[in-house]
């Protein structure tokens, strides 16, 4: 652990690596996946209104970047949400900073204490090939449970686990059967497993370790060679898992 702290320390942090390489050119597409949890404001009649306000900024992210558009999942469970999204460098910034203008301003946020679970970095390829948009009932956000005894690394692991074996399934099922509008009919009737249950998002949400967006931010907008703890680190040093 302390080679690893050490090696961390050394180093700078990867967001603001592949930032400068972006900026300098050396690469002109990179792809980076954000995954998020969150509580909703609205009430579970009114979710259609997040979905709207993500598709209305894909639309103005590809108005400003061409060819840079969202994919990814969006996820609506009566109260909460996990928002998973594939995007370039200039695109990841423009969706953290809409997340944290929402962190800052709750009165009038369509979703609540956001917390960050993963962010990947240089992809080789996208999994999600589209956005696709799922609002869960509540029998339909509890066919899985979370055991109350599972550690919250254990907990973590496994919810992305989960989110990435059902954008296999999204991937392959919109393969096989050329549809661009899947129902939740349609994905949960083979693989409700892999529907992450309210109860880790729940769970997650209390996890003190995880970022709101504007501590990562700041963090990862630090100057680079700052001496680095275990809470400026993300993820921290006790959470590190290469994905």
């Amino acid at each position: 652990m302390a080679a690893l702290e050490s090696l961390l320390e050394d180093s700078q942090s990867a967001f603001s690596r592949l930032m400068e390489k972006h900026r300098s050119g050396r690469k002109k597409f990179l792809l980076h996946r954000l995954v998020v949890a969150a509580r909703l404001s609205c009430t579970p009649e009114d979710r259609s209104t997040v979905a709207a306000h993500y598709e209305k900024l894909n639309m103005s992210i590809q108005r400003s970047r061409p060819g840079e558009e969202l994919t990814g999942l969006l996820l609506l469970y009566p109260q909460h949400t996990l928002l998973v999204i594939e995007c370039s460098t200039e695109a990841l910034l423009s969706v953290l900073q809409d997340l944290r203008h929402m962190e800052e301003n709750p009165d009038s946020s369509l979703i609540l204490h956001p917390r960050i679970l993963l962010v990947s970095h240089d992809l080789p390829c996208r999994l999600f090939p589209q956005w696709f948009c799922m609002m869960l009932s509540e029998s339909e956000s509890r066919r899985t449970e979370a055991s109350d005894e599972q550690n919250p690394e254990k907990l973590l692991n496994q919810t992305m686990k989960q989110l990435l074996q059902l954008g296999c399934h999204l991937y392959n099922t919109q393969h096989n059967t050329g549809s661009t509008m899947l129902t939740p009919d349609e994905v949960l009737k083979d693989v409700s497993d892999v529907v992450p249950p309210v109860a880790a998002v729940y769970r997650l949400l209390q996890m003190e370790a995880l970022l709101s967006p504007a501590r990562y931010i700041s963090t990862y907008h630090s100057p680079i060679h700052q001496p680095l703890d275990s809470e400026s680190v993300w993820p921290a040093v006790e959470h590190l898992r290469i994905i």
